[in-house]
């Protein structure tokens, strides 16, 4: 009977205990814009002996957990224990309208359920509008907001989308741009425009910070399609309650407004996610009037070419290069179409890899593709070189239009070579003929047996070796050619003074290498663009001994001797073109950023 009733005294006073354990959901504030953050504080009374932790799972489904955090507080009063704890869990939203906190869990303990009314940003300012700047209407209203813009509604299929993500900025809010998540349907490509703008302006007597970034956007299918949505990540800071500042009291506020920064060593960083509404556009498709064309939708379509030499002499064995450009506004790059060199009678061609890339001008993405083509004239007299022709559409009329070079008629004059070629069309007859009296024993006896004359034997002998001496000169000047043609790509990466680089090759007379020297040279002072050709060189170092220098190792590229060369001249124009640049280079600056975290 005794055990009995200590068992049952020990049932009540656990029982009591568990009757006292509560377990509270409050929230700091409702309704809250869309975005921002807001803090949900569980409070469990009579905690002593408790080492749970709430289930927080079934908050994932419609709200980011950004922060956890716990304190516990006991209290006697006339000896009478009671204990506290409290999680304060930092949320923020993943939709608009009425959502509802859940209940969560603490072992046998459940919090009630909170029911939030998370409001748009233009509701939010709609509110304060109507309310006025009452402390209520205060609460609500949005600090910060972000919202999308097209241009287009209705574009082509690849056609240059401009879209504009605008941030407005009540104050402090610091981060970094806008980013785009990738859906796996590559339904777009997405290029920045230009760099971000920063402008104020007064909404409902208030000054707000109006950050706008400029995106261009090309749809790869036509139909309805859904523009990517832009997410932003960032915070504000805001002062600590519980934390002071230990300098107050002995300086005042003076040291906290005087940029030294005391204040923000006990702030609080409070998140901020923000993404714009989706939006939905038409995308057109290729229309008929392409008739099965390369299709290439811009704003405007440049075909423009170069000699290398410059007015060029063409003679019969001789090579010339020809450099075409394709440049084409609101596509990027891989939309040029590749462009075919048909086959010329009397010329033989060699046409290298075409090089294309994207560049930003004048807030447009223009695109460019350089191709370089070798021609070697094998007959005198007169040539067409054919017409090039770009069909493209015209986004701005609506229209199809063609970007063409003409037809260029060149007169070839017989080269240095041009009679031991034609003695080496007689070798090589004379080669097979006999070739196919080695394979047929009778005619080839009856041909001995005709040509047994010693002084007749020994002049096809002759013959044969010449005209192998020719052939294998011919393979090792044309392997030389294309190798020096080529750029090598190896040594873009190996320098690292481009100055001594450039000497070294001008005083070595590797035309070539210098060239391509000089190339890199102004691609590493000029990042925004890579340089393709020496008119790019000269165009972007203006100086008039400078660019006579340039001419002057355009046409020895291709001469027979580079050795003809003036190196020194070459030497000093440039000595003066890159001090210049130097200079300008260590006056750029660049420009401050926009978000710093």
């Amino acid at each position: 009977m005794k055990k009995f009733m200590i068992a049952f005294v020990l049932a009540l006073v656990f029982s009591f205990q568990a009757i006292a354990q509560t377990l509270t959901a409050t929230v700091n504030r409702n309704p809250v814009p869309e975005g921002e953050a807001f803090i949900l504080t569980l409070t469990l009374d009579e905690a002593q002996n408790n080492s749970l932790a709430p289930d927080l799972k079934p908050l994932e489904n419609d709200f980011n957990v950004y922060s956890v955090s716990n304190s516990s507080q006991i209290n006697i009063i006339n000896g009478v224990r009671s204990d506290t704890k409290q999680w304060n869990i930092g949320l923020i939203a993943n939709k608009t309208g009425e959502v509802s906190i859940p209940a969560i869990k603490l072992g046998k303990l459940s919090s009630q359920p909170i029911v939030m009314k998370i409001i748009s940003a233009e509701q939010a300012a709609k509110n304060t509008t109507e309310r006025g700047n009452t402390s209520s209407s205060q609460s609500s209203q949005p600090r910060y907001s972000m919202k999308a813009e097209v241009n287009t509604p209705h574009p082509y299929v690849q056609q240059q989308v401009d879209y504009t993500v605008t941030i407005l900025d009540t104050g402090g809010l610091q981060g970094d741009a806008p980013y785009f998540k990738d859906n796996g349907n590559n339904d777009w490509i997405i290029k920045t425009a230009k760099a971000p703008t920063v402008d104020s302006k007064t909404i409902n007597g208030k000054t707000i910070r109006e950050i706008k970034f400029h995106y261009a956007l090309f749809p790869q299918k036509s139909g309805k399609l859904k523009l990517p949505q832009a997410y932003f990540r960032g915070f504000y800071l805001t002062q600590d309650r519980v934390a002071y500042d230990p300098f107050e009291d002995l300086f005042g506020n003076t040291l906290a407004g005087s940029g030294f920064g005391f204040a923000d060593m006990f702030a609080t960083q409070n998140p901020v996610n923000l993404v714009t509404k989706p939006i939905e556009i038409e995308v057109k498709p290729i229309p008929e009037t392409n008739q099965g064309s390369w299709w290439l939708p811009a704003e405007s379509v440049e075909l423009y070419s170069e000699w290398e030499p410059q007015n060029p002499k063409f003679m019969v064995g001789e090579a010339v290069s020809r450099t075409i450009y394709i440049k084409a506004t609101g596509v990027v790059e891989n939309q040029l179409p590749e462009i075919k060199f048909p086959s010329i009678k009397g010329i033989k061609q060699y046409p290298e890899k075409a090089v294309s890339e994207s560049r930003l001008n004048n807030d447009k993405i223009v695109s460019i593709q350089k191709a370089v083509n070798v021609y070697i004239p094998n007959t005198e007299g007169k040539i067409t070189l054919p017409e090039i022709r770009v069909p493209w559409f015209n986004v701005l009329t609506n229209r199809m239009e063609v970007a063409s070079l003409p037809a260029t008629t060149i007169k070839v004059a017989a080269g240095k070579n041009t009679v031991a070629a034609n003695l080496n069309e007689t070798a090589e007859s004379l080669e097979n003929l006999a070739t196919v009296n080695n394979n047929n024993n009778q005619v080839s006896s009856a041909l001995v047996a005709t040509n047994s004359e010693p002084n007749q034997e020994n002049n096809y002998q002759a013959y044969f070796m010449l005209a192998l001496a020719f052939l294998l000169g011919i393979l090792f000047s044309y392997l030389l050619f294309k190798s020096r043609l080529s750029p090598k790509d190896e040594h873009q990466s190996e320098i690292k003074d481009y100055r001594s680089y450039i000497l070294k090759k001008a005083r070595e007379k590797d035309l070539r290498g210098l060239r391509d020297g000089l190339f890199e040279w102004c691609s590493h002072n000029h990042p925004e663009q890579k340089v393709l050709n020496l008119k790019e060189v000269i165009s972007l170092n203006p100086d008039k001994e400078f660019e006579q220098a340039i001419n002057a190792l355009m046409k020895g590229l291709y001469a027979d001797n580079a050795q003809d060369w003036d190196s020194e001249s070459f030497i000093i124009a440039f000595e003066n073109v890159y001090k210049r640049s130097k200079s300008a280079q260590k006056l750029k600056k660049p420009l401050p950023e926009l978000y710093h975290q």
